[in-house]
C-alpha cells in the first residue's frame, strides 16, 4: 500500500527534494505516453491509470521544475527559468536528469505501484534528452486527425492560457519554427488559434515520428485515435502487454465504460489550401482513421 495519501503536499516537497538530492537509485523501464496536446493523451493514461501496478504521472510539471527548471514554458516564471520548448540530448546534465529519476522513482515508492507511466504532451519536442536520460524508455504514441486537434486546441485557447503565461510557450513554438527549412515562415500565416494550433500539431507530431523511426521497434507502439475510440478495449490490453505488465481487468472495464468520441470528428475532408500548407504531409495521414504514422515506409 502507497503513503502518497498520507502526506500533505509540503511533506511530499520536502521528501522529494530530500530523495532528489541522495545517491539513490533512478527509475527503470518508464514509458512515456507522447503525442500532441488533445490528441487523447489524457483519456489514454487514464486507462492505465487503473492498473493496479501502474503509477500515473499526468503532467507531472512540478517534478520537471524542481529537477529541470529551465523545462518550465507555461509559467509567469518560464523566462527567469530560461524556459527552453526543446530539449535534446546535448541539453542531459547528469545531476539534474538522475534527480528527475529519483524523482519519479520516489513516486512509485509512495503509490506502492512500482511501474511508471508519464503523460506530457511537451515531449514531443524533448525525446531526444528523454531517449539519453532515460535509455531504457518505452514510448506509446498516440496521434489523431491534425484538424481535429487544432479545434480542440482553439476552443482549449478561449478558455485560458494554452500557449503558456505571456504566450511564452507560443513564442518557444515561432522559434521552433523558424529554426526548420521547412517551417520557416508558417507562424506568421497563423492568424487565430486553430491556426496556431495545427502548426503545433504539424511541430509535435513531426518530431514525435522522426524520433520513432530512428529508434528499435521494440521501445515504442502507435495507438491512431480513432482505433482507441472504436475498440477501447482492445487498445488497453496491447498497451498493458507491451508495457510488459499483467492484465488487470479494471483498465479494460475503465476503457469500455469511459472511452468515447465527445466531439464530432473532422474526418477526411478535402483540405483547404491554407491547412494543407501549415499541417505538412503527415496532416491527410493521420486523418487515415486505419493507419499508423511511423511505417518507415511512410
Amino acid at each position: 500500500m502507497g503513503v502518497a495519501g498520507s502526506l500533505t503536499t509540503r511533506s511530499r516537497a520536502v521528501l522529494g527534494e530530500i530523495y532528489r538530492r541522495l545517491p539513490l537509485p533512478g527509475i527503470s523501464r518508464p514509458t512515456f505516453i507522447i503525442g500532441c496536446g488533445r490528441s487523447g493523451t489524457t483519456i489514454l493514461g487514464t486507462c492505465l491509470s487503473k492498473h493496479g501496478d501502474i503509477t500515473y504521472l499526468n503532467e507531472p510539471r512540478h517534478l520537471w521544475f524542481t529537477a529541470i527548471p529551465e523545462a518550465d514554458v507555461w509559467t509567469d516564471k518560464a523566462n527567469t527559468r530560461g524556459g527552453k520548448l526543446a530539449l535534446t540530448e546535448a541539453d542531459v546534465d547528469r545531476t539534474k536528469s538522475a534527480g528527475l529519476s529519483r524523482l519519479f522513482r520516489l513516486e512509485t515508492i509512495m503509490s506502492g505501484r512500482p511501474v511508471l507511466v508519464e503523460k506530457l504532451p511537451i515531449n514531443s519536442f524533448r525525446l531526444g534528452f528523454l531517449h539519453r536520460a532515460f535509455p531504457d524508455a518505452r514510448y506509446i504514441h498516440i496521434f489523431r486527425n491534425g484538424l481535429e486537434v487544432a479545434k480542440s486546441i482553439e476552443k482549449e485557447s478561449n478558455r485560458g492560457k494554452w500557449f503558456g503565461s505571456h504566450s511564452y510557450k507560443w513564442d518557444q513554438l515561432v522559434g521552433y519554427a523558424e529554426s526548420r527549412d521547412d517551417t520557416r515562415g508558417l507562424p506568421a500565416l497563423c492568424t487565430n488559434y486553430r491556426e496556431m494550433g495545427l502548426l503545433e500539431w504539424r511541430l509535435s507530431t513531426e518530431a514525435i515520428v522522426a524520433f520513432l523511426r530512428r529508434v528499435g521497434d521494440a521501445a515504442f507502439v502507435e495507438i491512431n485515435y480513432d482505433l482507441l475510440v472504436a475498440d477501447p478495449v482492445a487498445s488497453v490490453l496491447q498497451l498493458q502487454d507491451f508495457i510488459g505488465v499483467r492484465q488487470d481487468p479494471k483498465v479494460a472495464e475503465f476503457a469500455a465504460a469511459k472511452v468515447t468520441r465527445k466531439s464530432t470528428g473532422v474526418g477526411r475532408v478535402t483540405l483547404m489550401d491554407k491547412d494543407a500548407l501549415l499541417g505538412g504531409k503527415l496532416l491527410p495521414l493521420s486523418m487515415d482513421g486505419e493507419r499508423v504514422l511511423t511505417k518507415r515506409s511512410t
